[in-house]
């Protein structure tokens, strides 16, 4: 029987409860962030890849736009996905705590929407989303069939739904397959697996997992490795936080876990129980493989989301003191709540500093978008353009146009969809923001270059964006 919780199962139900009652709000009220309206776009230009990650995140998005563009459909999948989160919940506490469930659920669930990586990564239209269900249900999975398998009944159903949640997890970030090299590593090094390999099922299930990935390696064949290439060694973190690599990775860890979180958290990772080591192997093989990356690129803490997934069920068993849990839900509703605020309302940095580009490239395009309407009203425009992806992304989604694209000179998914020779000799729309301007590149494709109007997107008095709107003319793509 599993410890009781630190706080009553009422207390934990009414926490949970509140929590989603602000996530849902959040799904529809909270303007649309710069990287959902790019994988929007990836759903208007199906293929079987994409160059930034796999593809599910695309095919997911493509299904959305049924729903219309409108953030009910941007985040249709995110709340699918969200209740599959708590679905799965609900079955590692009945396996964990039998007729005690209900206390451990609800545990689990406040736990799981206070802390701000889960709140975060599962209201967004990323491909962290579905990363993190899928882990969920992998882990679930392969913990059910474990033991059976243990006990001399093997239920197969039980691997083969941990081969399909691990082939999803894989097509949503490559950071899935983690999933996979840890279910080989514990058959290994666990005796009473062993006998998994003299299974034709093991090897059935391992076909299965491979043979999902199709998609993504016929892609990659046909364009080069160009995935692969971006993500092991060729990316590079272009934000305004200054947390990438090795110091924001270490940094960013307890904050997006919650400090109060890290004491049960090594309770559990240092306790001697045999029955959550395969779990707690996620943790370990995914956060040190991170780190031992962070070393060699840019690597941001969000992406270690399985090992969060991996320890979330167990927690609420090892977090025994009421301070630190009723510590966690305030860190986690101040989080929230200024999330909430800065995604609707204003950038709360807005008094202090210029806004960080990720947060005010998702204020100001209804503005902007009645601009160039009126220039477009007047003037021959062959296509609209900005010089960068997520702005280019923001604006397809605000115009409902899904050949708005992208004139960065490096490599982006736009490059797979917009033919440059075929606008050659076009006039263009080019909206440029206060960080990501005009490059002289960009004006050196163009005859002439000359802006048409200023659009300041002032909330509260400050001036939180600036986008310049620009008429290009002659369109003559260089030859890179």
């Amino acid at each position: 029987m599993p410890a009781a919780p630190a706080l009553d199962w009422r207390v934990y139900r009414a926490l949970a409860l509140g929590f989603l009652a602000l996530k849902l709000v959040l799904l529809v009220a909270a303007r649309p962030f710069m990287d959902e309206t790019y994988y929007w776009l990836w759903g208007q230009h199906l293929a079987l890849g994409y160059f930034d990650h796999p593809p599910l995140v695309g095919w997911t998005q493509g299904l959305a736009s049924f729903l219309g563009w409108n953030t009910i459909g941007l985040r249709a999948f995110v709340l699918l996905t969200l209740i599959g989160d708590i679905a799965l919940l609900y079955g590692f506490a009945r396996h964990i705590a039998g007729a005690a469930w209900r206390e451990m659920f609800w545990a689990t669930t406040a736990l799981f929407v206070a802390t701000p990586i889960f709140f975060g990564l599962t209201n967004l239209a990323l491909p962290d989303h579905l990363l993190v269900v899928f882990a969920l249900a992998a882990l679930y999975a392969f913990t059910r069939f474990r033991v059976t398998f243990e006990a001399g009944i093997p239920r197969w159903r039980f691997l083969y739904l941990a081969a399909l949640a691990v082939g999803l997890a894989t097509l949503s970030k490559y950071s899935g397959a983690l999933l996979a090299a840890c279910i080989f590593l514990i058959i290994v090094f666990t005796p009473k697996l062993r006998g998994l390999f003299r299974s034709p099922h093991l090897y059935v299930v391992m076909l299965i997992v491979v043979a999902m990935q199709a998609p993504v390696l016929i892609w990659n064949l046909e364009h080069g490795f160009a995935s692969f290439g971006f993500i092991f060694g060729g990316r590079r973190i272009d934000g305004d936080v200054g947390l990438g690599g090795f110091a924001g990775y270490l940094l960013g860890f307890p904050l997006v876990l919650s400090p109060f979180l890290l004491w049960p958290l090594g309770r559990f990772l240092f306790a001697r129980d045999d029955a959550q080591n395969f779990n707690r192997l996620v943790f370990w093989f995914s956060t040190l493989g991170f780190l031992a990356a962070s070393f060699l690129t840019d690597i941001l803490i969000h992406w270690n989301a399985i090992a969060y997934a991996a320890v979330l069920p167990f927690l609420a068993m090892y977090l025994r003191s009421r301070i630190l849990a009723i510590s966690h839900f305030v860190f986690g509703g101040l989080i929230a709540l200024t999330l909430a605020v800065n995604y609707t309302l204003m950038p709360v940095v807005a008094p202090f500093t210029y806004t960080d580009q990720s947060t005010s490239l998702s204020y100001g395009w209804d503005e902007v978008v009645p601009e160039i309407e009126k220039i477009r009203a007047t003037r021959t425009i062959g296509f609209i353009a900005t010089p960068w992806y997520a702005s280019a992304g923001a604006l397809a989604f605000a115009l409902r146009d899904p050949n708005v694209t992208s004139l960065f000179p490096g490599r982006d998914a736009f490059d797979d969809w917009f033919d440059p020779a075929a606008h050659a000799g076009q006039n263009a729309l080019i909206v440029a923001d206060r960080k990501r301007g005009l490059t002289d590149e960009i004006k050196s494709q163009f005859k002439s270059v000359r802006r048409l109007k200023r659009v300041d997107i002032i909330r509260n008095g400050y001036v939180i964006e600036r986008y310049s709107i620009y008429i290009a003319r002659a369109y003559a793509p260089s030859s890179h």
